[in-house]
């Protein structure tokens, strides 16, 4: 009996592996049975680096992927799940992270410059030195996340959900603040 539950329980994270690897942009082929279920790890273990959706990675699942100090300029990440993930010191200048979960994500100086998070879910992110110039932010929800030190110049927070959101220190400049009005510094 132990033997038989041991096939089935490879069999399962053989065909799980299959299904991350297609949806990330991988192939079926690439996934083995030793191959981890977790896209990132199985190409960073593979010495392949960033997920192979690039630059399209829209709805992708990325939960808990490290993509610490990677290029992911003007990448496609509309809709992925990034739920804790590893962005710290990543490059996402031009991205699109418009509707991505990014809860608990760390984003510590990260640069999003230019960056479209709109309706993105940051709840309790760390967003800690993050450069977010010109970022828009419109309808994302940043509660309890922490923008200590944050470049929030030229950003656009119309209707962004703020509440407990830790703003120590964050650099403002004509930024557009919940209420539509651009100021130097929004009345939270």
């Amino acid at each position: 009996m132990r033997l038989r539950t041991t096939a089935i329980l490879a069999t399962v994270a053989a065909a799980t592996s299959i299904v991350l690897l297609a949806g990330c942009g991988g192939s079926a082929s690439e996934a083995s049975p030793s191959t981890p279920t977790s896209t990132i790890a199985a190409r960073q273990a593979a010495g392949q680096g960033p997920p192979g959706c690039l630059p399209n990675c829209a709805n992708a699942n990325l939960t808990y992927a490290d993509l610490q100090n990677t290029n992911l300029q003007n990448a496609n990440f509309a809709g992925a799940n990034l739920m804790y993930a590893k962005l710290t010191g990543a490059d996402l200048a031009g991205a699109d992270l418009t509707g991505a979960l990014l809860v608990r994500a760390n984003l510590m100086r990260s640069n999003l410059i230019g960056t479209r998070l709109t309706g993105a879910d940051l709840m309790n992110a760390d967003l800690i030195s993050a450069n977010l110039t010109g970022a828009d932010l419109t309808g994302a929800d940043l509660s309890r996340a922490s923008l200590a030190n944050a470049n929030l110049t030229r950003a656009n927070l119309t209707r962004a959900k703020i509440s407990w959101t830790d703003f120590t220190n964050a650099i403002w400049g004509s930024t557009t603040c919940r209420d539509g009005t651009v100021r130097d510094r929004c009345i939270l």
